[in-house]
């Protein structure tokens, strides 16, 4: 006889998106999570319990702490979150086949095989339906992208606003600027538009080869100014992306020549996007173009340079998720959402990077950050 099979999930909403996915429900604190023929049922802390009952979209919740107590007084199984589950499904008298996630607790895995159930992980994507977007969340990410580019506008404001002293640096309303500086005003512009980050990308000159470097130090003339903000919505928890690169006043010729080659390409990709295009191939394109242009990848004294991460990924929930345009890409879906974002890292040159956020559509693309590309800024 096959087995029933479930999908299980013990976290909390805050770490896990496929759990506030599935529940519509955020939270600090962990529950279980389980989905049984299309109906999903919870065990929620007496501290959320009200809440979810009023919140959540999930079917069925129960109080995790009445049931925690009941396990001890029986003291036939651990107390554990996932007893509260071994207990609800031994009721059944059902042979099951549970899915969890690969983030799954060790701890709680051992009490379910040990107590003779099967466990299959399942790697990410573990809900693959997250991929395509309803247009309620297109509606939410397009908001939210709007706001980020509001913010990326306010950043381009204060270079633009600043003057340039004997050393070359940025002058701000009366003080030298620096990376930090930009990054704390990005953190609280966010907060008056009702978007979070814990961090955001304002990466100077050769700062920018690390593409995930943060940035720190003076802001200079003639130098590049990668800024990468990726916030997330206080109301409906989804994410925003997007990334600029500037130079306060004329940037070298080399800049100039890798930022046009990364417009170039990007450009050329947000024509060529559509559902049914596959994302490894576009990958593969963007690296040919940069080869047959002369911008070589590979590592020169001792520092990898050139194009060496992926082209775009997924966005909702995560900042990170599927589908991918890069060496794991697959075939797009309508209504796949996806950051677009080619670069080019060359220590003595700069970091560029562009990228946009769009959403895949049967003949081309909506692209959700409406901001100009410009490079130099006087």
């Amino acid at each position: 006889m096959a087995k029933k099979v479930v999908t299980l999930i013990i976290n909390t909403p805050e770490k896990d998106s496929n759990l506030l996915y599935l529940s519509n429900f955020f939270c600090i604190d962990p529950f279980a999570l389980l989905v049984e023929e299309g109906k999903t049922i919870a065990w929620i802390p007496s501290t959320e319990f009200e809440k979810a009952k009023a919140q959540s979209s999930i079917n069925t919740v129960y109080n995790l702490s009445e049931y925690l107590d009941k396990i001890g007084r029986e003291k036939k199984l651990i107390q554990l979150k996932s007893s509260v589950v071994i207990d609800y499904l031994k009721r059944n008298s059902k042979d099951y086949l549970i899915k969890v996630p690969e983030s799954f607790p060790v701890i709680e895995a051992d009490n379910f095989r040990n107590c003779g159930f099967e466990l299959s992980v399942v790697q990410e994507p573990f809900l693959p339906q997250r991929a395509v977007k309803s247009q309620t969340e297109i509606d939410m990410i397009r908001e939210n992208s709007l706001k980020n580019s509001q913010v990326m506008n306010e950043v381009k404001n204060i270079i633009q606003n600043s003057t340039v002293d004997s050393k070359n640096i940025l002058v701000y309303e009366g003080r030298r600027l620096t990376s930090e500086y930009i990054q704390s005003f990005i953190l609280k512009q966010f907060l008056d538009r009702r978007l979070f980050s814990q961090s955001a990308i304002v990466a100077l000159g050769d700062q920018g080869c690390s593409p995930h470097e943060y940035g720190s130090g003076f802001v200079y003339a003639n130098q590049s100014i990668i800024v990468d903000i990726y916030p997330r919505s206080v109301d409906n928890l989804y994410f925003s992306d997007m990334t600029r690169t500037f130079c306060k006043g004329k940037a070298p010729d080399e800049l100039k020549k890798i930022y046009n080659a990364v417009l170039e390409i990007q450009t050329r990709l947000l024509e060529k996007l559509h559902a049914r295009e596959d994302g490894k191939k576009l990958h593969n394109f963007v690296i040919e173009f940069f080869e047959n242009k002369g911008h070589k990848t590979g590592v020169k004294d001792g520092f990898l340079q050139g194009f060496f991460h992926g082209t775009g990924h997924g966005l909702g929930l995560d900042c990170h998720e599927a589908p991918y345009i890069s060496k794991n890409g697959s075939e797009f879906e309508e209504n796949n959402l996806v950051t677009v974002e080619p670069g080019l890292y060359y220590l003595g040159v700069g970091g560029v990077r562009i990228e946009d956020l769009v959403v895949i559509k049967q003949n081309g693309i909506e692209n959700l950050t409406n901001f100009e590309k410009i490079l130099e800024i006087e």
